[in-house]
């Protein structure tokens, strides 16, 4: 699973019961930081935890949005088809212990990387 490759992935495990494949969700931002040593991913999970943090739920809450960076950037390549990003996301650590992150959709990425970690993931009132 995606989550599994990823450093700090306990938050995560902890909202849901089943953690849901990244399956064409919307991608908020993938932003190249560091001079090219540091690529973050945002995008909403496909849909709200089943165990979410109770300030969310106090909130309102209603869609978690996760940002992952990624570090020790070996490749890196990006192109759009549209300006509304959504995609599929999968992300696998290689034979020789590196990440591989492919965003298939309207946006396409491929990242390979040393190391990759869940920075944030917070709860939002997505109104559409």
């Amino acid at each position: 699973m995606w989550y599994e490759s990823l450093e700090k992935n306990m938050f995560i495990k902890n909202m849901y019961t089943e953690i849901p494949h990244l399956a064409n969700v919307r991608i908020a931002q993938i932003k190249i930081l560091d001079e090219g040593d540091r690529i973050s991913l945002v995008f909403d999970m496909p849909y709200f935890a089943d165990k979410p943090p109770k300030k969310w739920v106090g909130l309102g809450c209603n869609t978690a949005i996760v940002q992952v960076d990624f570090f020790d950037i070996k490749e890196v390549m990006l192109k759009s088809i549209d300006n509304r990003y959504r995609g599929s996301i999968e992300i696998e650590k290689d034979k020789e212990g590196m990440i591989i992150v492919e965003v298939t959709g309207s946006i396409g990425a491929k990242i390979r990387a040393g190391v990759g970690m869940i920075q944030s993931i917070e709860g939002y009132c997505n109104q559409t």
